[in-house]
């Protein structure tokens, strides 16, 4: 079996993509590929969500105002979503629609405030209530209430970005055309599965999404290809500490050892199937360089075979990625570059900052097929499938970083929100100071 990049262009007959004009139906399959074999079958829209408005803070001398709205769904309105809208307003508390960014966890004060002095809305998901971020996600209000739907969490998240889309369709500060799905780490995954299934979203925004986000699950490493790294691996994810993620069907697929490959190269798909599915909508990814469990190398292996379908469709600027020098984070830098890129996709400003879309001079990685030769030719392994064991160092610099985002919650922190990402690096900060402790400088 081949371990490229897997070709989105080949339809289900085993035939080719011949026109444009056939990409509709081509991505109702592979979405159709992703639902069976990654995410899990989404509900349908509930089209009951109702809301009420909890906290309420002025900000910046009046400027803006963070919200809380308790939205309610579902069969008898058991799902439960709080949703933290910081925005621009005026001294009435009116603002005229502006786009809006859904973005799941936290935001950073100064992060909030640049992007309200930029002319958008933030909406953060807090969707713990609905979909623990645990094993035993069951517990949630979202599967009591669809318990035979079969999507797992990081579908769940998605599918819950999409009720609030159906709240802010009933508001007036946000401009409904102009809907941003952005998000990291896990919460980019779940940017992305929402973007993938629901057409309103404008603009896809992810950052260090990794296995199981944009990062391919059959080509691994570090910047730019330098040596293999110690990325996140299927199985290492779902065999791991994330086995509610993604459907338990990719289980055989990915290796106990979190350090190697399997059998990915025996699925269906790989992550490239999910930009392709959201093209020709708007598209860009935000990645640090030394973020290497989030596999740098395979998530530009995956992005530059996801635009050779925006190419395709005559949209090569639709699809962009920023690499930066850094680690796991959605910086100002990130927000500064996807907000940009959003302004000139859904405005048509003039980029003020830099990303990279597709040029006839990137090089194929891991591929022998592209937009022109839809067939190509097999690549029959993976070059250096081994990889080193799990060395994921820290130090007291950064623990103490760790611990610094926990006094930056501002508005969140008064509301008494408190988000499943940050319950996980509590887990993290304590087992980090204890191996630091012990004399063991490693993250298992």
């Amino acid at each position: 079996m081949s371990w490229e990049v897997a070709n989105p262009f080949i339809k289900a007959d085993g035939s080719v993509v011949m026109s444009p004009a056939e990409w509709p139906e081509q991505s109702a399959y592979l979405k159709e590929i992703l639902a069976e074999d990654l995410y899990g079958r989404m509900p349908s829209a509930p089209g009951n969500v109702q809301a009420e408005k909890g906290f309420t803070k002025e900000l910046w001398d009046g400027t803006a105002v963070f919200e809380v709205y308790d939205l309610s769904f579902g069969p008898e309105n058991k799902v439960h979503e709080d949703v933290a809208v910081i925005r621009a307003c005026g001294g009435d508390g009116a603002a005229k629609p502006v786009p809006i960014v859904l973005c799941g966890g936290y935001v950073d004060e100064a992060i909030a405030k640049y992007a309200v002095s930029q002319g958008f809305c933030i909406a953060t998901p807090l969707v713990d209530d609905a979909a623990p971020d645990e094993a035993d996600y069951q517990k949630g209000t979202l599967y009591q209430a669809y318990p035979d739907a079969g999507f797992k969490v990081i579908a769940m998240w998605g599918w819950l970005m999409s009720r609030v889309i159906d709240w802010l369709e009933t508001v007036d500060f946000v401009d409904h055309s102009h809907v941003v799905a952005a998000g990291h780490s896990r919460f980019g995954k779940a940017a992305l599965a929402c973007a993938v299934y629901d057409e309103r979203v404008s603009v896809c925004a992810a950052g260090g999404s990794g296995c199981g986000g944009i990062g391919s699950l059959r080509v691994a490493g570090g910047r730019f290809g330098e040596g293999k790294g110690d990325v996140e691996t299927l199985g290492g994810m779902i065999t791991g500490m994330f086995p509610h993620w993604f459907v338990d069907t990719l289980v055989p697929y990915g290796a106990k050892e979190a350090s190697r490959h399997n059998r990915e190269n025996e699925l269906r798909f790989d992550a490239d199937f999910i930009g392709a599915a959201i093209a020709p909508r708007p598209l860009i990814l935000v990645e640090g360089l030394d973020d290497t469990w989030a596999n740098p190398y395979g998530t530009l292996a995956s992005w530059s075979a996801a635009a050779e379908v925006y190419h395709f469709l005559g949209a090569d600027e639709k699809c962009a990625i920023h690499e930066r020098e850094g680690g796991h984070a959605l910086n100002l830098e990130d927000w500064t570059t996807f907000l940009d890129f959003c302004k000139v996709q859904l405005s048509g400003a003039k980029p003020t900052v830099t990303w990279h879309t597709r040029t006839d001079a990137d090089p194929a990685i891991a591929r022998s097929w592209s937009a022109e030769n839809r067939t190509g030719e097999e690549v029959k392994k993976q070059d250096g499938d081994e990889k080193p064991a799990n060395t994921w160092s820290f130090t007291p610099e950064s623990i103490a970083a760790m611990k610094a985002r926990f006094n930056t919650h501002w508005a969140f922190a008064e509301a008494g929100l408190e988000t499943g990402i940050d319950k996980f690096m509590k887990t993290i900060i304590a087992k980090a100071e204890a191996a630091m402790a012990a004399g063991v400088n490693k993250h298992e």
